[in-house]
């Protein structure tokens, strides 16, 4: 296993490296680039990048490569008219058109319009521009954002057993939870539909600065693309302010990103939502969902930053694929049996309760409760308490029970923060 400061290329290891290295440095090609599947750049998929390369009639040049996704590669360039830094995402071609089209732009124009004086709107990345990009694979809808620190996944890492400290979890949660009422109410447009730490992006004060004031050759690519003609493929970058320590800093902030599976209130991109461990009940049993499944999403979160691990991985065995049936298992084993009041709206209910509404397939494991899962050694007893509490709000397996973000927002756990 690599170490931490490996796996994590934190901008303060990063940056210092990038800016000491020799100039004549002997280049190397990178053997193993894991990166998005290669089979995708191909009509419909994504658009074939490369350093340098100048989007929108000139005005935004590419410098390194921050990540990327299904639909998507997101990329650090220049505004050549403001010389500030930003992020450009370039949708592959088959995200819009031909009856594909994802919410993703429009949701982000409504937010755009909505937000401005709403709290949550601090911790959700709008957008600053958008364009259309002709390449040989299509048509490709350009989205600009403010350029940021690196996503929360990756912080996770630099601390002892994946556990952030309690003050800085109490702190993301009120964060996230602002950004959820802000989507949920105060725009009453949209459900996210896909938090998970990879999805929410970190600021500071020093990152900030050090987008402001450190010159474009400070983010070259640490290692060179593919040789030609494939130089488009190459690895990922995410960056902090080499000033910072951000296991000791008090300034971070964060900001929920990636609206592309996201969904209107009353049209839906598609009903099977969610990653698999994260998924809520409700969608698991075909039930009708709505919001909540953003605050059960963000509960598991929450429980993930501050135990090192997750609730639920729907697997009966460790080396056992994910399941629904293993899922759903583990779901009664620490929550209790399904309400009737849910099951009784559930399409796919026959598929795993019987008519009494017990599991078709059960978990041989006795029932425990989340108590007996909390092991983290930082949370005092009393906090504890509170925090169980807290979780237990926001995954409860009926949705019509469960708190919405800003009720949340009021709960002991998160006072004083």
């Amino acid at each position: 296993m690599k170490p931490i400061a490996e796996v994590i290329g934190s901008g303060i290891r990063r940056l210092k490296s990038v800016l000491t290295r020799p100039a004549n440095k002997t280049v190397q090609y990178p053997r193993g680039i894991r990166e998005e599947s290669m089979a995708r750049y191909c009509p419909g998929g994504y658009h074939p990048v490369r350093i340098g390369d100048v989007f929108d009639n000139g005005k935004y040049q590419v410098i390194n490569k921050l990540g990327y996704g299904v639909y998507s590669t997101v990329w650090l360039a220049c505004n050549l008219e403001t010389k500030r830094y930003v992020a450009l995402k370039i949708l592959t071609a088959d995200s819009f058109g031909d009856g594909n089209d994802t919410f993703e732009l429009d949701i982000l124009m409504q937010l755009k319009a909505q937000i401005a004086s709403s709290p949550g709107a601090a911790h959700i990345l709008g957008l600053l521009d958008k364009f259309e990009h002709r390449g040989p694979n299509g048509n490709h809808v350009c989205l600009v954002f403010k350029a940021m620190g690196p996503e929360l996944s990756r912080l996770r890492r630099l601390f002892p057993g994946l556990r952030l400290p309690v003050p800085l979890i109490k702190s993301i949660s009120r964060q996230l939870l602002l950004a959820l009422s802000c989507l949920h109410d105060t725009c009453k447009l949209t459900t996210y539909q896909d938090i998970k730490p990879s999805n929410i992006l970190i600021e500071s004060p020093a990152i900030n600065d050090m987008f402001d004031q450190v010159p474009p050759e400070a983010f070259t690519p640490r290692e060179p693309p593919l040789p030609p003609p494939q130089d488009f493929y190459m690895d990922s970058m995410q960056v902090s302010s080499p000033k910072e320590d951000l296991t000791r800093s008090t300034d971070v902030s964060v900001r929920l990103t990636d609206f592309g599976t996201s969904s209107w209130f009353d049209k839906q991109l598609t009903e099977w939502i969610q990653p698999d461990m994260l998924r809520a009940p409700e969608v698991i049993l075909g039930a009708e969902w709505d919001h909540k499944v953003d605050v059960w999403n963000l509960g598991l979160v929450i429980w993930e930053l501050a135990e090192g691990r997750l609730i639920f991985d729907g697997t009966w065995t460790p080396r056992d694929p994910y399941t629904a049936e293993a899922h759903l298992a583990q779901m009664t084993a620490i929550l209790g049996p399904f309400p009737e009041s849910l099951l009784a709206r559930s399409r796919n209910r026959d598929e795993y309760f019987d008519k009494e509404g017990n599991l078709l397939k059960r978990w041989n494991v006795s029932s425990v409760s989340l108590k007996q899962f909390s092991k983290n050694p930082d949370i005092s007893e009393s906090d504890r308490a509170m925090f169980l509490q807290f979780i237990m709000m926001m995954i409860e397996l009926d949705p019509r029970e469960r708190l919405d973000a800003r009720s949340l927002l009021d709960v002991d756990w998160l006072k004083n923060v």
